[in-house]
């Protein structure tokens, strides 16, 4: 297992997103979304995924792992979605709104099943937003 990305990430509009269309200029929430009832996680467009978080806009901890065969799912998560994702190039990566920041995530062009998982997603929903003094 390896961890391309450990710690805060910051959120605007309560999204974050996986990207490896180096055409592309980020997912389109429609699209993302097309024909799935589930909210956390965007998979329809392909190389991409649009992944909500509670909070509006502020910092919030995010930890990307890559496993070589799934993990027991640890029962701390409130939130929990599963999505085929099939990266359309090497260059993919985490990437803040607007392209602010991005994290290399060094994926393979293959097949891979991605568990998004969130806690404290209603509890950041009411917050809104977090300054960088807040806890």
């Amino acid at each position: 297992m390896r961890r391309p990305v450990e710690g805060e990430v910051h959120v605007h509009y309560g999204q974050i997103y996986i990207e490896s269309d180096p055409d592309s200029f980020g997912p389109d929430l429609r699209e993302s979304f097309a024909g799935q009832s589930a909210g956390l996680c965007g998979a329809a467009v392909p190389g991409a995924l649009w992944l909500s978080t509670g909070l509006h806009t502020g910092s919030v901890g995010f930890t990307v792992e890559v496993h070589d065969q799934a993990p027991p799912l640890d029962p701390v998560w409130e939130d929990v979605v599963e999505v085929s994702f099939r990266p359309v190039s090497t260059g993919s990566a985490l990437v803040q709104w607007a392209g602010e920041a991005s994290w290399d995530l060094d994926l393979e062009e293959t097949d891979y099943r991605v568990r998004y998982c969130a806690q404290g997603m209603d509890e950041a929903h009411r917050q809104d937003t977090r300054l960088d003094d807040e806890p």
